[in-house]
């Protein structure tokens, strides 16, 4: 059986529903035919088998036991665990919107295999798996795509890193510039990264000084793989041809600056929002807070785990933001609903700090320098940026370039992002007390630090990522559809 049969067949035993789950199934399955009145807003009419998929995606996410009873279908169980981060992907496994593909390979007693795909005309969800016969815990790889001939213009990303062995992985491939081509060919290099992933494992150096870590010139040593394989794949073109283009060319302002919503890019995998700026407007957008919302209250999110927005090829702005889809929803209008915006100043895309002081130029609209330490191998510095637009932490404040009185141009090449203030060592005693009570009376902040490798001057030109934040009491609506 290759593993498009085993696919289909693993649908049909899912028509059986456990005893102890009958009136639970009954109840998703009711939801799911009221929902069927509703006519949808883009999209292919759902598979023969979709009832039975939409009953069993909500079922292992909202319920342990209905998880636990499919145990005898891994493959569709993990492909919903695989997914459940997502809306987008989750129903498109919903609505049977899945590719099965038949490839594995072996060699020195570890095995990959790609199990499915999820593509459409713009972005490739590749689910794969790795496991061995040896006595290795952990296995990961390193991957490189390839497309045909002279093609090039993807992103890719993946979260699959730590996984165990035989869970289902995935990466998604993003082309932004281009359609998903006819092929591509994904090389996976597996490794052993047992030592990174067993529980409780520290690093050696945990204990010690993280500031000379971050200051070190050290170099990660050549990783040794264990096998590599080569997988061509081949996509269907019922489904690199789904999407659907929506224009707009609707003209809003945001803080005074002006922009123009051109159009809505629809595919199953995810939705894209494209927006041109005015020249004359004086900052760059650098982020929004945003979401989409049809007339039955339905909402689709900024994406998570992946690309959420990609930048204006004419500026220093990003002119392209991605949400989650409303491919198979069951909606007839649209409307983009705008909650907060971030902004980078035309006139203030480089910033001077004093290190020794903190007496340079305005930071970042409420960014404060904590502690900058001078040592003989260059600067350390902590910065602390209050959370926005619903507690979001972890945004960057800095960009990965920094500059001295003469312009010479530096990278920053080792970063830390921590929602409690930095150290550099371990604390005991008085310090311990003083920093525990500072990270409670600070609990609304998080904090971004960094090394200056090899920098003596006292001052330093750095490059924000914005320089102003702004949360909307009210959204800024632009209707779409």
């Amino acid at each position: 059986m290759n593993r498009s049969e085993e696919y289909h067949a693993l649908q049909k035993e899912l028509e059986t529903t456990p005893p102890q789950l009958e009136y639970t199934v009954q109840r998703a399955l009711t939801r799911k035919k009221s929902l069927q009145r509703k006519k949808r807003l883009f999209g292919i009419p759902a598979g023969s088998l979709a009832v039975c998929f939409t009953a069993f995606v909500l079922l292992v996410n909202l319920f342990p036991p209905f998880a636990a009873a499919c145990g005898n279908v891994p493959l569709l169980g993990a492909l919903a665990e695989a997914v459940r981060w997502s809306p987008s992907l989750s129903a498109a496994v919903e609505h049977d919107y899945v590719q099965p593909v038949d490839q594995s390979q072996s060699a020195h007693g570890v095995t990959a295999a790609v199990e499915y795909l999820i593509v459409d005309r713009k972005q490739v969800s590749i689910f794969y798996t790795l496991d061995t016969d040896r006595d290795i815990a952990h296995l990961d790889a390193d991957y490189d795509i390839r497309l045909p001939g002279e093609l090039y213009g993807y992103n890719s990303t993946t979260g699959s890193y730590g996984l165990e062995n035989g869970a289902l992985r995935r990466i998604d491939v993003n082309f932004v510039d281009m359609d998903v081509p006819e092929t591509l060919e994904l090389a996976l290099q597996v490794y052993d990264s047992t030592d990174r992933w067993e529980p409780g494992a520290e690093p050696a150096e945990a204990a010690g000084d993280y500031g000379d870590e971050m200051l070190s010139q050290r170099q990660e040593p050549e990783r040794a793989y264990l096998a590599e394989f080569t997988f061509h794949l081949a996509f269907d073109p019922q489904f690199t041809a789904q999407g659907t283009v929506v224009p707009v060319n609707a003209a809003f302002q945001l803080d005074g600056q002006r922009f123009t919503l051109t159009e809505v890019e629809v595919y199953p995998t995810h939705l894209r929002v494209n927006i041109d700026d005015d020249s004359g407007n004086t900052a760059w957008l650098r982020g929004l807070s945003l979401y989409l919302e049809n007339e039955h209250g339905e909402r689709f999110e900024s994406c998570v785990n992946g690309i959420s927005a990609s930048g204006d090829p004419d500026g220093e702005g990003y002119g392209t933001f991605w949400l989650d889809s409303p491919f198979f929803s069951r909606g007839e209008h649209l409307t983009l609903c705008i909650t907060g915006a971030e902004w980078l100043d035309k006139d203030r895309e480089s910033i001077r700090v004093d290190l020794t002081g903190n007496t340079g130029e305005e930071l970042p609209q409420g960014v404060r320098l904590e502690w900058a330490e001078k040592r003989e191998g260059g600067w350390l510095v902590s910065f602390s940026a209050p959370y926005r637009w619903g507690n979001t932490v972890l945004y960057q404040i800095w960009g990965h370039t920094y500059h001295d009185a003469g312009g010479r141009e530096c990278e920053i090449d080792s970063r830390s992002a921590t929602t409690s203030p930095m150290v550099l060592g371990p604390l005991s005693g008085e310090e311990l007390e003083a920093h525990e009570a500072y990270a409670a009376e600070n609990r609304d902040r998080y904090y971004e630090s960094f090394a200056l490798k090899d920098y003596q001057a006292d001052q330093v030109w750095l490059e924000p990522t914005w320089t102003q934040v702004t949360a909307y009491e009210k959204p800024v609506e632009v209707a779409i559809k």
